[in-house]
């Protein structure tokens, strides 16, 4: 998403995804002890959480994933539709579809931050990869904005027999001001539930 620290979001979630990826892993650590797999924690319906360090940056990279029950085809409509970003996910306060061209899609969001910091505006440039029954991936590289370095994807692939999808959030989102330890572990703690959450409440209540 979503999925984050002074002015905007991603293709999907450009900016989101600053704090996501500057929060510490959520997931991996404890897998070895009984019931706390990633498998076993998405099959409870957890957000499962990861991070990476990145060469020559300070925030590490990030990867979330989640099962939503619902068909990926469902999914892939929000995620796919950066111009309703400021409806469909958290804290976009602007989004645009900037241009289409085949599988090429320029979009430009604004991420609301917290008193006093700016919001953070991005405008990203997608590659769509869409193989209906195996897999939906959008992936973006910063065009221009407020960030040093932005990249990442989402991922869709089929779950259960594609009635449910095992959707994946990747990101390396480095903002060009200092982001606040607080506003990261209000991140690791609530931003990136939150946006897989919101997520599953438009498409599984359909």
């Amino acid at each position: 998403m979503n999925p984050i620290t002074t002015r905007s979001l991603i293709g999907p979630l450009a900016a989101l995804g600053i704090l996501f990826a500057a929060s510490t892993a959520l997931a991996g650590d404890d897998g070895a002890r009984a019931g706390n797999t990633p498998k076993e924690r998405l099959a409870r319906g957890e957000v499962v959480i990861s991070t990476k360090k990145v060469a020559g940056s300070d925030i590490p990279s990030m990867k979330a994933m989640a099962v939503i029950d619902a068909p990926a085809e469902r999914l892939w409509k929000i995620v796919d539709d950066c111009a309703n970003y400021k409806k469909t996910m958290p804290r976009i306060v602007a989004s645009e579809e900037v241009s289409r061209k085949g599988n090429k899609v320029r979009c430009k969001t604004t991420l609301e931050m917290p008193f006093p910091l700016d919001n953070l505006t991005a405008t990203t440039e997608a590659t769509l990869t869409v193989q209906p029954g195996k897999q939906f991936k959008r992936a973006w590289t910063l065009v221009e904005g407020d960030f040093k370095r932005n990249t990442g994807s989402w991922t869709l692939l089929p779950y259960e027999d594609g009635k449910k999808t095992l959707a994946i959030y990747e990101v390396h989102a480095e903002p060009n001001i200092a982001v606040p330890d607080a506003i990261q572990k209000a991140a690791q703690r609530k931003s990136v539930p939150q946006l897989f959450e919101r997520l599953r409440k438009q498409v599984e209540e359909k």
